[in-house]
């Protein structure tokens, strides 16, 4: 993971310096597995991975979301693991005002954030670690957008290098 988070970081430091800058650094990698270990059953590597890599950006009122967005043209923002982890043990929650939640409990841990009911999530129980995007407002909650870990991050550096949108993103 290291090649491809140094790779990220070069790509993201040509196209948008500012949201390299907001990237807070990592955790301890057993801390996080530890927060895991007790709500989530499978393989965890690719979150315990990119928050010990960094902790999600540093928001604040002076910050648009574009601005500290790791894509280009994107609200969706690496949040913090506490933010991610709150949200992902909420979604059981959740059943009660979006009801396909419950297909999706468990599952999916969310990684980056629309900072409204949006989520690029990775898939825990799977050992491809598939990327999907979780949208309770469109007709499949969780729709695979990516078919492992490592072509998500394939397509956010090419996004960076390239000043794109992510292929998820696209339409048409």
């Amino acid at each position: 993971m290291k090649q491809f988070f140094d790779r990220l970081e070069h790509a993201i430091r040509k196209r948008n310096p500012k949201a390299l800058d907001l990237l807070q650094p990592g955790l301890p990698r057993e801390g996080i597995r530890q927060m895991l270990a007790a709500e989530v059953k499978g393989d965890v590597e690719p979150v315990v991975g990119l928050f010990a890599w960094r902790n999600g950006s540093r928001l604040g009122p002076e910050v648009t979301l574009n601005e500290a967005s790791l894509f280009p043209d994107s609200v969706y923002v690496f949040m913090d693991f506490q933010t991610m982890f709150d949200h992902f043990r909420e979604f059981s929650g959740s059943f009660i005002f979006h009801p396909k939640y419950g297909e999706v409990d468990r599952l999916y841990f969310p990684v980056f954030w629309d900072n409204a009911t949006g989520y690029l999530a990775v898939a825990v129980q799977s050992a491809k670690h598939q990327v999907v995007l979780l949208d309770p407002e469109s007709e499949d909650l969780a729709r695979q957008v990516y078919n492992s870990f490592e072509e998500f991050f394939e397509d956010v550096i090419r996004a960076n290098e390239e000043n794109d949108h992510l292929r998820c993103f696209q339409i048409g």
